[in-house]
């Protein structure tokens, strides 16, 4: 697993992680425990997922020994994200329920990251399609004034 994954982070949104409902359902120990159980979901190989990558459960052991936590903390933190919704559980597969919001943009813009392969918006930038209201010279700020008008 490790070093393997290409996009080894995930996104967490600080408001939402310091004044949600993860902040009264979980206590801190359970906090921690959810969020290293995300970013083991994000190097695990399969989005979301957590599993081998064969699809196979991880023994809940092995996850407690790789999060370095007791084993009875896991099982109290899985059983209170079931019940609330975060996690499913197919055959000892642990899912992270709604792992797009952990992700960002990553899919819409990995067009862009291939190599070899023509960038959308470099050409749409090129020929004036995207932005072309952006000023960075006091010829474009007159430039624009005269699209507009002014």
């Amino acid at each position: 697993m490790r070093g393997e994954y290409r996009r080894p982070w995930l996104k967490l949104w600080a408001l939402e992680c310091l004044e949600g409902s993860i902040r009264y359902q979980l206590s801190a120990a359970e906090r921690g425990t959810w969020y290293d159980l995300l970013a083991l979901a994000r190097i695990c190989g399969h989005e979301g997922v957590i599993a081998d990558r064969d699809m196979r459960p991880f023994p809940r052991t092995f996850i407690a020994n790789r999060l370095n936590i007791a084993q009875d903390l896991l099982e109290a933190t899985l059983k209170k994200c079931i019940a609330e919704g975060r996690i499913t559980e197919n055959e000892g597969v642990l899912v992270i329920t709604n792992w797009k919001t952990y992700q960002s943009e990553y899919e819409r813009q990995k067009p862009y990251r291939q190599k070899g392969q023509p960038a959308e918006t470099a050409e749409g930038y090129k020929n004036q399609k995207y932005g072309h209201m952006v000023a960075s010279t006091a010829e474009d700020v007159k430039r624009i004034k005269r699209m507009r008008g002014k």
